[in-house]
């Protein structure tokens, strides 16, 4: 843009000299027109709008952040440069008086997750969330003490997967007085949830808390909350599978009773997938390759769909020619996430991969990728089967 001065002198050079020569040419024109004509307005600079529009009210620049978050674009430029206005507009309204406390949170909220974002390899930013949890955690306002507290708390939450088990034991009785204090609304829950997946390496500590965090659920008046009970029960379960053996029931895609029973002596893939699902959707290729090695070498794999409904299903196991059965539930309202067996393992994520070995005993409760791999090889010895070429 360094060129635009030098372009404007020669644009007003040239039009001075259009000007003079329409001047000398044109002088009858130039005496008919009305003594009372008015110049040509001049255009208006187009507004940012990306920029905090100055004296706005609280509810003018909330609408602003939701403003900006839609023309974020796909570009990296584009998304901070959104998450920068809308840090800026949150700031804007953290600054006015006599603002509503629902309006209030709202804004933090907003704030809070930009900075999220922009404090990504960003020190300036970074320093600004964490001055914003401070001025939070010591806010008089309990409502926004108390976010600032469960913000902090995700934090810790997100490294608990890296602790030591009595770091990880600290985070839980952390969580435990938190619920003790301020009950257990639907974001605690939904942190409970992340805590509990973030101590998925330490399965018998994660069960005792899937446990636990039942156990608050049925003390809760919220009859939502209360709903996922016995889902975080699966959850407790799912996790004490290792070493055990598995139960699975239901019938087939075709409508067949499934027979578990028939797959002892087999290394079993039991996954729990759906056709929406693109990890679970880049998890199939592998898995037909591993099939066609170690098939003959006694590897089965067992699907659990999550599909809302079985022609989602059938469809995509007829584009991707998968010849191995799958679980699909057919009583009404159990299919998706109601799927008795998700409702019975807790399943909260897909792709869910567990291999069950010869004896009936789960050995991997992730067994996608590299891992599957190493597994069965570590199970059956070296492939003796061979791929072709579309698997490959």
């Amino acid at each position: 843009m360094a060129f635009q001065p030098k372009r404007r002198r020669n644009l007003i050079r040239v039009n001075s000299i259009v000007l003079i020569g329409f001047l000398l040419l044109a002088p009858q024109a130039m005496a008919q027109a009305p003594a009372d004509a008015k110049a040509p307005a001049e255009t208006e600079p187009a507004t940012d709008p990306f920029a905090v529009p100055e004296g706005a009210t609280a509810e003018e620049l909330m609408k602003f952040i939701a403003s900006v978050k839609q023309k974020r674009g796909r570009t990296m430029e584009s998304v901070t440069k959104a998450a920068t206005a809308a840090v800026a507009g949150a700031e804007a309204i953290r600054k006015l008086k006599d603002v509503s406390e629902p309006t209030q949170l709202a804004a933090v909220r907003e704030e809070i997750a930009a900075l999220s974002f922009l404090s990504r390899g960003n020190p300036a930013m970074k320093t600004k969330m964490t001055d914003l949890m401070k001025e939070l955690e010591t806010s008089p306002n309990p409502t926004l003490a108390r976010l600032g507290k469960m913000e902090a708390f995700k934090s810790r939450v997100a490294s608990a997967a890296r602790g030591t088990e009595d770091q990880q034991k600290a985070i839980i009785n952390e969580y435990k007085k938190m619920v003790v204090d301020n009950g257990l609304d639907p974001e605690s829950f939904s942190l409970g949830q992340n805590l509990g997946r973030a101590l998925a390496s330490n399965t018998e500590l994660a069960a005792s808390f899937y446990d636990q965090l039942a156990g608050m659920i049925d003390a809760s008046n919220d009859e939502r909350i209360k709903s996922r009970a016995e889902n975080i029960r699966g959850a407790a379960r799912r996790m004490r599978l290792m070493g055990n053996e598995m139960k699975i029931t239901g019938t087939t895609t075709t409508g067949e009773e499934f027979d578990w029973a028939s797959y002892r002596g087999k290394t079993v893939l039991v996954d729990f997938w759906a056709s929406w699902c693109g990890p679970c959707r880049a998890e199939v290729p592998n898995m037909k390759k591993q099939l066609e090695l170690y098939g003959g070498q006694g590897f089965a794999i067992v699907g659990i769909n999550l599909d809302n409904t079985l022609e989602a299903c059938d469809q995509y196991v007829a584009q991707e020619n998968l010849d191995w059965p799958n679980l699909f539930s057919k009583k009404e309202g159990k299919q998706g996430w109601n799927n008795p067996l998700v409702q019975y393992y807790g399943v909260e994520g897909i792709p869910t991969a567990i291999l069950v070995d010869k004896g009936g005993k789960v050995i991997s409760l992730r067994a996608r990728g590299a891992e599957l791999n190493k597994l069965l090889k570590e199970q059956l010895g070296e492939p003796q089967g061979t791929t072709s070429t579309s698997a490959e």
